[in-house]
């Protein structure tokens, strides 16, 4: 009988960059731990390819040969959640928007992100942009999945949950059969996804929030960046030979203060995108500027919905402001700077 109880605990996540397409991250320093908010399982079935039909073989009863079922030639989702830390998110940002402008050459190594109207996506088959193996360490199989690139990702944060901290939740998506075999863990090899309280960016040690010029009081921000990746072709083992991302869809919601500022936000709304009236400047930072810990979200935007009135918070009546970004020849849809104190050399 068996008599081994699991704990959520025992269920760990990482990721690490590669450099060639198809080709997985063995060796365990290079991993970096997620800090994952929930346990996360590989969902085979989301990548396997399956077709049953009842044959013609003089039976009505379905029959193990009425189904056929390949690991190959799907794209396999990996749904995660889990603390936005310092020396992990700048990972899963440029595995979800693919565009980078800059990294610094020297401390605190700050990288700029953009999506922009040149934004087209890589050429990942001649290993440009930036694709992960995804390790799990598993109580039962670990398990790992190649080249790797975020889906979508939401960063999120409120006083009420986690501490207020920034989470990252959203998925990891691949073209290449998962390795659900004799996979190596080393977690104690991993980089820990902290090394303090100053990883984190929590939502009541903010620097700024502005909409246009004006300062608002925020009390809930979050911001989803949907590249809508999909697999390109096979190789000769039935591997994706490629990803291609059709549109960059940006959403961004802040709930903040009705207050002289925020009241009268909601006339933008009113006026049609057309002709560039109706964008505003939208942005959220962490940290300052050329510091360890910066983050930055500079979104040009515009409403998507007229503001939705809070008359239940505590704090007082509150308007939710949700954003579509939007980019033009000369203004980038969305910047985002992070500061994370590695040097990841990614730009020569």
């Amino acid at each position: 009988m068996a008599d081994i109880n699991y704990a959520p605990s025992q269920f760990r996540l990482a990721i690490s960059e590669e450099e060639t397409f198809g080709t997985a991250i063995t060796e365990q320093s290079k991993f970096y731990e997620l800090d994952i908010i929930n346990p996360t399982r590989l969902d085979l079935a989301s990548g396997m390819i399956e077709d049953t039909r009842k044959r013609s073989d003089g039976s009505r009863i379905l029959s193990g040969t009425d189904t056929y079922r390949t690991t190959t030639g799907g794209m396999y989702v990996i749904p995660f959640e889990c603390i936005a830390t310092r020396n992990t998110l700048d990972l899963l940002l440029y595995a979800a928007m693919q565009d980078i402008v800059s990294d610094g050459a020297t401390t605190p190594f700050q990288c700029e992100f953009e999506w922009d109207s040149g934004t087209t996506g890589p050429d990942f088959s001649t290993n440009a942009g930036k694709f992960l193996t995804v390790l799990g360490e598993d109580g039962t199989a670990n398990w790992s999945a190649t080249s790797c690139v975020v889906r979508n990702l939401t960063l999120s944060a409120s006083p009420g949950s986690n501490g207020g901290r920034l989470t990252a939740s959203g998925e990891f998506v691949t073209g290449f059969d998962v390795d659900i075999t004799t996979v190596l863990a080393t977690t104690a090899s991993w980089v820990s996804p902290m090394t303090g309280t100053t990883d984190f960016f929590p939502f009541q040690a903010y620097q700024a929030c502005t909409v246009g010029t004006n300062a608002i009081v925020p009390y809930s921000f979050s911001v989803t960046f949907n590249n809508n990746a999909v697999r390109v072709g096979h190789d000769k083992d039935g591997n994706a030979a490629n990803y291609y991302m059709g549109q960059f869809d940006l959403n961004m919601e802040i709930v903040a203060k009705l207050d002289a500022v925020t009241e009268p936000l909601v006339a933008k709304y009113r006026l049609s995108p057309m002709d560039g009236s109706a964008e505003e400047a939208v942005v959220m930072t962490w940290g300052t500027d050329g510091d360890t810990g910066y983050l930055n979200f500079a979104m040009n935007a515009v409403y998507d919905a007229p503001d939705n009135r809070d008359f239940g918070a505590e704090s007082g009546v509150g308007v939710t402001l949700s954003y579509s970004g939007r980019a033009t020849s000369t203004v980038e849809a969305i910047e985002v700077s992070i500061a994370s104190g590695i040097d990841r050399d990614w730009v020569d």
